[in-house]
């Protein structure tokens, strides 16, 4: 498909305010051989029919005769009784093995678009629009569109590794899983790899649940493909960046951090699950002040790895429990990496909560929330310069492509 072909985008996405007179005047581009680029409208029957009622030679009356009709095809013939002329006309051109050629790249605009194809055709149909069959679209699907969208990514996949290996040094990764619906009975999980220097999908491993104990060994399955796959391509992995996930930090502490890779955890979901943890807490008696703090938390965990670019973990964890001594208005701490805060003197706006009294309930809860064993050591692995921030979007991306209430078929699923 030739997507530089702009003509199905709105006049007012393409300029500013622009008449449809302006448009008509100018000529209309179209060719011939290549239907990819040639405009088309809608037209209806009776008014093409009329183009058959006069003869060419003559000048008689004759009439069209629809001879053959398959999805968007027409074949008209033309025969005039007076003279004996007679011709055939169709409305587009065919293929290889007598393809209709707009049939095929309805379905391509069907499946590239991401549009769902019974829907599609449904729509059509209730407009009175002569379209392809579902059956004829997954056939295109088989056998056309889906190994154009598999040579496309493996083109763009090889670019990307030159451009990678030309560039140099281990690579930084974000990794993380995508079920393809949600709760705990996905069929399927796709393993996606971001190269966070050039922001772009290095790698995708789509990994059906029938492939390993259940589906919630797809992440794991999925990263070990991943990382064979760079291994192959004789690929280091300087960096990598996950959620918190008991399998894969596991895996990659056995498996990759011997080989010099450093596993960090996203600052988005560790943030996520302390911010459930303080909701919590501050539902409780006495509690209330914590709603308060809440965000001036979240953001303190934020800073506490965004301000120590070494990623050195004695100090993020000297930071982070700094903030329970902050919180009572301490200032000065007991941690040689981190004596006192960073901030200036507060006075004024700067000021703007009620200070915990020590030994307070609400001091207390959030000490014992804030001080888990398991939190501080994911706080050991923040990540302090690389998230999965654009992973997160790519994932949301492919809902559009494959929406988590519709199931397809593994390749199906693979091209969207």
């Amino acid at each position: 498909m030739d997507h530089s072909d702009l003509s199905w985008i709105p006049d007012e996405e393409m300029s500013s305010e622009s008449s449809d007179e302006e448009n008509s005047e100018e000529p209309i581009q179209e060719s011939l051989n290549d239907p990819n680029v040639a405009d088309k409208f809608i037209v209806c029957l009776s008014q093409l029919m009329c183009l058959f009622t006069i003869c060419s030679v003559c000048c008689g009356e004759t009439q069209g005769q629809i001879e053959y009709q398959e999805g968007t095809y027409i074949k008209i013939k033309q025969a005039c009784t007076a003279c004996g002329y007679q011709r055939y006309w169709q409305n587009q051109n065919m293929l290889h093995r007598n393809m209709p050629a707009c049939n095929l790249q309805l379905s391509g605009a069907i499946h590239f678009s991401g549009c769902m194809a019974t829907q599609t055709i449904r729509m059509l149909k209730l407009f009175g629009l002569q379209c392809i069959s579902a059956s004829t679209f997954f056939r295109h699907q088989r056998f056309y569109t889906i190994p154009t969208i598999v040579q496309a990514w493996q083109n763009e996949q090889r670019g990307i590794i030159r451009e990678l290996k030309e560039i140099g040094g281990g690579l930084i990764l974000s990794g993380d899983c995508r079920s393809d619906s949600p709760g705990h009975c996905a069929k399927y999980g796709t393993y996606s790899f971001i190269e966070d220097r050039i922001n772009k999908v290095l790698d995708l491993q789509l990994v059906q649940s029938s492939e390993v104990p259940s589906s919630t060994w797809c992440k794991i399955e999925g990263l070990k493909r991943s990382v064979q796959f760079l291994k192959d391509q004789v690929m280091q992995v300087s960096a990598l960046i996950t959620d918190r996930n008991r399998q894969v930090a596991k895996w990659v502490r056995e498996e990759l951090c011997p080989e010099g890779t450093s596993h960090f955890y996203d600052i988005w979901h560790i943030g996520q699950s302390l911010q459930k943890a303080l909701v919590t807490v501050a539902k409780e008696k006495d509690c209330e002040d914590l709603k308060l703090w809440r965000p001036a938390i979240i953001d303190h965990l934020y800073w506490t790895a965004s301000s120590t670019p070494n990623g050195d973990p004695d100090k993020m964890e000297a930071k982070w429990q700094s903030m329970l001594n902050h919180v009572q208005d301490i200032h000065e701490h007991s941690y040689p990496s981190f004596p006192q805060c960073a901030h200036p003197p507060l006075e004024g706006e700067g000021r703007n909560k009620q200070w915990l009294e020590p030994g307070s309930t609400a001091a207390i809860k959030l000490e014992s929330v804030a001080s888990r064993k398991a939190l501080l050591k994911d706080i050991r692995q923040l990540s302090p310069q690389h998230q999965t921030f654009s992973l997160e979007a790519f994932h949301s991306l492919i809902l559009h492509f494959a929406p988590k209430h519709t199931g397809f078929s593994f390749l199906g699923m693979n091209s969207r």
